[in-house]
């Protein structure tokens, strides 16, 4: 088909060798060349221009063909990158999403945990002020106990002390009569004698 196509020039160029083997009779005007190479370039111009145009018609459509391909090929890119962009601002939409909830989840997991430092601080607390007032009562209770047993004690050894003394002086008050009548038998033994 592009040999079709340089017929035509080809044929131009056969002219101008033509033209240029020729000679002329009156100087710029008229000119002899062979008639039957002349009749027969201007007999194949036909075929030859019938040939460009139907060769121009191709590529003209063919022009069309691949103008339309590129607009395809540019609508499609422009469609895929539309598609694309979409997808990113999707997934960027998602991640900001998924962060800010992440965030929201973390602050809540902080203050849960701030919450429950704070009650276990505060039953910590609980616990070591209850500890500290059972311990303040055991004491109390203790000392009170050891009160009694010391008052108790104190009473069983003044009685066991009444008790000794009341036993020494009966063993005293027993003594004395047992002298009192040591002397008067002592007394009576000597007088007897």
């Amino acid at each position: 088909m592009v040999q079709e196509g340089l017929k035509l020039f080809a044929l131009y160029d056969k002219l101008q060798e033509l033209l240029d083997e020729g000679f002329y009779i009156f100087p710029l005007h008229l000119m002899i060349v062979k008639s039957k190479e002349l009749s027969r370039i201007i007999d194949s111009f036909p075929d030859a221009i019938d040939e460009s145009i139907k060769m121009a018609k191709l590529i003209l459509r063919n022009k069309e063909e691949m103008l339309q391909d590129a607009k395809n090929k540019a609508e499609r890119i422009i469609q895929d990158a539309e598609n694309e962009k979409r997808r990113i601002l999707d997934e960027s939409s998602l991640r900001r999403e998924m962060e800010e909830q992440a965030k929201v989840f973390r602050e809540k997991v902080i203050q849960e945990c701030e919450n429950i430092k704070m009650k276990a601080f505060g039953e910590a607390e609980g616990i070591r002020i209850a500890s500290n007032e059972e311990a303040l009562k055991l004491k109390d209770n203790a000392q009170a106990y050891a009160q009694q047993i010391l008052v108790k004690l104190e009473q069983d050894l003044n009685s066991l002390f009444q008790i000794v003394k009341n036993g020494q002086q009966y063993i005293s008050e027993l003594r004395n009569e047992n002298d009192e009548n040591e002397t008067v038998y002592t007394r009576g033994e000597q007088q007897r004698r």
